[in-house]
């Protein structure tokens, strides 16, 4: 049964691939199926007419920039958030740490979003993209590295002030090696959110040069709306940095998850 679930799942995420990776070499007319069957001819130019008429670099750019900076940032901010309000149980920890998971369940409203970035003049540029998105992370992340923290020992916390660390020494020395686990599932799980966010770009981000891929491909689909074969062929390559990230760090998503629930 476990290798039946297995390959369910399996067959949920590879046959969509499959079929982008199979349409994105059709011509227009074979394309419109949208079939598996295999083309007359392989049309390895789609993916030359994405990169010229698709801006795509643009878009991957952009993407690169605000997954990569979103992701730095939820580790780093989470990762020692988490570390001071399970070592600190006071009064004021206890409630940051309900408050932070009441993100979970809160839902997200975009009007007031809006008018806060315009308020901070924050709308027109990457950083009101970037915090909105790391504001949507902090909670999950919180809890995992929260898990994780409780099973470290807090006399190594003692054993390194008594050899003369200072709180940030000791954090960054002794405590964060130790969560390397949950930091490779915190990077690919935060990257692959951010990079296939759609969203938060589509309200938040009114300039078409600040765009990112998923953006891109919604732009993309609308110049070539009956075209799937370039279509897919662009959706194809929008894909290919999620797959590198996911491939690199699938082994510690598991392991990662399963020992902040073991150690919560």
């Amino acid at each position: 049964m476990t290798y039946l679930a297995a390959l369910i799942v399996f067959l949920i995420y590879a046959i969509p691939f499959a079929l982008i990776l199979i349409t994105s070499l059709k011509d227009e007319q074979q394309s419109k199926i949208m079939n598996f069957a295999l083309p007359d001819q392989l049309r390895f130019e789609n993916y030359l007419t994405v990169f010229e008429q698709g801006d795509i670099w643009r878009g991957f750019s952009n993407g690169m920039f605000v997954s990569v900076t979103v992701t730095l940032l939820t580790v780093l901010l989470c990762a020692f958030s988490a570390f001071i309000i399970q070592r600190r149980r006071t009064a004021f920890t206890r409630f940051a740490y309900q408050f932070l998971l009441a993100g979970m369940v809160a839902p997200f409203s975009f009007i007031p979003a809006i008018k806060l970035l315009q308020t901070l003049h924050m709308g027109n540029n990457f950083s009101g993209l970037i915090m909105v998105d790391l504001a949507g992370q902090i909670p999950f992340t919180i809890l995992i590295y929260y898990s994780f923290v409780q099973g470290i020992p807090k006399e190594m916390d003692e054993a390194a002030v008594v050899d003369g660390c200072g709180p940030m020494r000791m954090f960054f020395r002794i405590i964060f090696p130790l969560l390397m686990p949950v930091v490779s599932t915190n990077v690919v799980l935060t990257f692959t959110a951010i990079w296939n966010d759609f969203g938060n770009v589509l309200f938040l981000v009114p300039k078409t040069a600040m765009w990112t891929m998923p953006m891109g491909v919604f732009n993309f689909q609308q110049l070539y709306t009956y075209n799937y074969g370039l279509v897919c062929a662009y959706i194809a390559v929008a894909l290919l940095p999620v797959l590198v990230i996911y491939l690199a760090g699938q082994k510690y998503i598991i392991s990662g998850m399963t020992a902040g629930a073991v150690k919560g």
